[in-house]
């Protein structure tokens, strides 16, 4: 009997999800954001912080909210401390490793799902910063996804210069190549 429950948990175990074994599921996301073929998911953090912008002078000399950077805590899975997403933009695990924005590629973006309030999702081609070795290094593509908040403020700015904080969540999925 306890050989017959220990091959229907086995059996069970390779039905449930990947998420619930340890390892993130792979996000369902929209067309356009997908990681391309022969790379595989790494791991996934949440980021809690803000969108900073800034009142620059637009177009016809009116002021208007210009994304700056992003300030975030990111966190694992269970809480712990995963490291800080910045200017750049930059992610960097507490290990010290640190993955930047390829500027040479250009940035992939969906709307969210509640596209008033919420900032886009999107698809980042990264590359490693000079440095440490450690969690994010291997990183080569990043998805911004189930993003809450972060839109520029609705009121035009009054003053250039002003700089505002919006808060903002949102799952980072990072990617390495499949071996």
């Amino acid at each position: 009997m306890y050989r017959r429950f220990g091959l229907l948990a086995a059996t069970f175990a390779i039905l449930l999800p990947v998420e619930s074994q340890g390892q993130p599921a792979v996000p369902d996301v929209p067309k356009g954001i997908e990681v391309p073929p022969g790379h595989k998911l790494l791991f996934k953090v949440e980021a809690k912080g803000v969108q900073i912008y800034k009142a620059v002078e637009g177009k016809g000399g009116a002021l208007e909210w210009v994304l700056e950077a992003p300030l975030a805590g990111l966190l694992e899975g269970k809480g712990g401390k995963a490291g800080w997403h910045y200017e750049g933009p930059s992610w960097e695990a507490v290990d010290g490793s640190k993955v930047v924005r390829d500027k040479t590629e250009d940035v992939k973006s969906a709307p969210a799902p509640k596209a008033k309030q919420d900032i886009p999702w999107l698809l980042l081609k990264v590359k490693a910063a000079e440095g440490k070795e450690g969690k994010f290094s291997p990183a080569v593509y990043i998805q911004r996804l189930q993003t809450e908040g972060g839109k520029a403020p609705g009121e035009l700015p009054k003053r250039a210069g002003t700089k505002v904080g919006v808060e903002y969540k949102a799952a980072y999925y990072f990617y390495g190549q499949a071996k």
